[in-house]
């Protein structure tokens, strides 16, 4: 019996977690005053290439290329930081090393509006 309960609880670890398990944001881990971000452009839906680094808008997942959506959201974005300035308060890095934060163009919130208007994925997406 016990060597059954061990194959089993074995077996569970290896198994993918549920589809529709809710992602959690991790804890902030950097300084949170805002930061001016310059030369700014979409690479896509929720990432910007600034001169002063890569940064992801928090709270976002957009469509990743390929998928439907995609070009729409890239575009969206690029309307929505005209002029290439805005303002990044960090939150954390990500896996890949981009700050992860709450974007501002013109006192909007980019990440907020992009999700309001529908280019975010469905709730409970990666983000």
């Amino acid at each position: 019996m016990f060597r059954k309960l061990l194959l089993v609880l074995a077996l569970m670890a290896f198994l993918p977690s549920a589809p529709n398990a809710q992602w959690r944001e991790p804890p902030r881990s950097m300084q949170a005053g805002p930061q001016r971000n310059t030369d700014c452009r979409a690479v896509d839906g929720d990432t910007l290439a600034c001169r002063q680094g890569r940064v992801r808008l928090r709270g976002v997942d957009t469509p990743e290329p390929g998928e439907s959506g995609y070009r729409a959201a890239q575009q969206q974005l690029r309307r929505r930081i005209p002029g290439g300035t805005v303002t990044v308060v960090p939150h954390h890095r990500d896996r890949h090393g981009r700050v992860v934060g709450d974007v501002y163009a013109r006192g909007l919130n980019v990440g907020r509006s992009m999700h309001a208007d529908g280019y975010s994925k469905r709730r409970g997406a990666r983000r």
